[in-house]
């Protein structure tokens, strides 16, 4: 507090401050308490306090982008859109995430079209980073994951288009110079060259793409690729015939999360697989078929209890482990203890049974 100075000057009043400080400091209040709601998975809670910051200012474009990103999480694809729309017409040329979260709900050349507006705001960003590496790091991860995704739509909605492999190839090319220790880039490398039929190629972008989380040339703390990456990177792996690769990364998924359907369908396909090499014995070829079942089984039940939504992943799991109980039926192998771990068998088939979980390749 300053000198009090008598009791006339008391007498002069100014404007009155609402309670909590001016607009913006309430928006900036309401902003941390909507990421608090959502950080406790209050999703309504915050949608709620998030429109209430969109009131105070609806020209301001944190508070639309908050208000987006809530609205996705709830599942108003609609509203979150139209947040995002206005973000890009209050702010064209700065804040990349409007972009890269509106390319994720476009298809074909308008997607791309949106990732490039993002890239071009991670530049602008960049490029006033100055001396700050970390930050300037993490904007180039972040450009180098937009290539990544430009690509692969390149090579699945656009792959028709006449141009699809040279913007392949363009686009991992800034992807590699953006961020050279970002493993999705040489993944998606890999897949470029199955697609142009040079295997041996692709086999040298898995490994090089390995190496940069699982060691060699990672850095003292190396980013994991995500969940869903690593699944891609299995699905990869058995293009590429490398089944005990694949398995290696399924057990270091099921750690992370063991109630994950694609995992254990994957796990399943590729035990089916090494059913079907031509060295393994009439054993080994029934123990493989035996665990491929119970991973089928697994990812049945899991998808009963998750509203699993790949209908035809699901139908495919079931023709598949149908088709073992032909050749080796089950009764025959509850009876030799041959189940992947011992125990829950047939009743995984029934997804409100109990919830015994199965471990592969522990």
């Amino acid at each position: 507090m300053g000198p009090r100075r008598g009791k006339s000057s008391t007498k002069r009043k100014g404007p009155k401050r609402a309670a909590g400080g001016g607009p913006e400091q309430q928006i900036e209040q309401l902003l941390a308490r909507t990421q608090e709601l959502m950080d406790d998975n209050k999703h309504d809670a915050a949608l709620e306090t998030a429109i209430r910051a969109v009131a105070l200012d609806e020209r301001n474009t944190q508070a639309l982008l908050l208000a987006a990103i809530v609205q996705l999480e709830t599942g108003d694809i609609e509203a979150a859109i139209n947040c995002l729309l206005r973000c890009a017409e209050l702010a064209p040329d700065r804040g990349y995430e409007k972009y890269m979260y509106l390319a994720q709900f476009t298809v074909d050349l308008e997607s791309v079209r949106y990732y490039q507006l993002g890239v071009d705001a991670l530049q602008r960003d960049l490029d006033e980073a100055g001396g700050d590496a970390a930050r300037a790091a993490s904007l180039r991860r972040k450009m180098a994951e937009a290539y990544v995704a430009m690509t692969e739509v390149y090579l699945t909605d656009c792959c028709y288009e006449s141009d699809a492999e040279k913007k392949c190839e363009e686009y991992l090319e800034r992807a590699a110079q953006a961020d050279p220790s970002c493993p999705e880039v040489f993944q998606t490398m890999a897949s470029v060259r199955l697609s142009q039929n040079r295997p041996d190629e692709a086999r040298e972008c898995v490994a090089r793409s390995m190496s940069l989380w699982m060691g060699g040339e990672q850095g003292d703390a190396p980013q994991t690729p995500s969940f869903e990456s690593r699944l891609a990177l299995v699905r990869l792996l058995l293009e590429l015939d490398d089944k005990e690769q694949a398995l290696g990364i399924l057990e270091l998924l099921q750690k992370e999360d063991d109630e994950s359907v694609d995992l254990w369908y994957l796990y399943g396909w590729t035990y089916h697989l090494q059913s079907e090499e031509a060295q393994l014995g009439d054993d080994d070829r029934t123990q493989a078929l035996v665990s491929a079942r119970e991973c089928f089984r697994q990812a049945i039940r899991l998808a009963g209890i998750h509203e699993y939504e790949n209908d035809a992943l699901i139908e495919h799991a079931r023709e598949l482990a149908a088709a073992i109980d032909e050749v080796a039926p089950p009764e025959a192998a509850d009876s030799d203890g041959e189940q992947a771990d011992g125990g829950a068998g047939n009743e995984w088939e029934d997804a409100s049974s109990g919830d015994e979980d199965v471990e592969m390749g522990a």
